[in-house]
């Protein structure tokens, strides 16, 4: 499956974007809740300015809200605009109900990455803050 988050007019954000607008403001004011809607899905670890060493067995967990039913697959991405180009897959088939894994972290050039936590049916997916990989 192709991991290209959708495109609009900038003069109507998407769905994807007012979403991640509400949780970073709700993440940036850890006393206020975040209001979710239904079917959505929210990485939140790894979180800001997390480093995985190549090789580090790492946690990534997420949020969901609505149906728990999907799996999701785990990917390490990389933004060319507002492409992503899958590097690596992490982990695949895993329950959304679990809401997180532990993934080993593959042999790629040190650099930003974004996690994609995205299910096998294309109903949810979601991004987490960037991640530094390490040598």
């Amino acid at each position: 499956m192709s991991a290209t988050p959708s495109s609009t007019s900038s003069s109507t954000p998407s769905p994807l974007k007012s979403l991640a607008r509400r949780v970073l403001r709700g993440l940036n004011r850890p006393a206020v809740a975040v209001l979710l809607e239904s079917e959505n899905l929210l990485v939140h670890t790894p979180g800001p300015g997390t480093v995985w060493p190549r090789g580090s067995r790492q946690a990534v967990a997420w949020y969901v809200v609505g149906p728990a039913g999907d799996v999701v697959d785990i990917e390490l991405v990389t933004m060319n605009g507002s492409q992503a180009r899958t590097e690596a897959v992490l982990a695949t088939g895993v329950q959304t109900h679990h809401t997180g894994a532990t993934v080993t972290v593959p042999d790629l050039d040190p650099g930003r990455y974004l996690v994609l936590v995205t299910s096998t049916s294309g109903v949810l997916d979601a991004y987490s803050q960037p991640v530094t990989l390490t040598a």
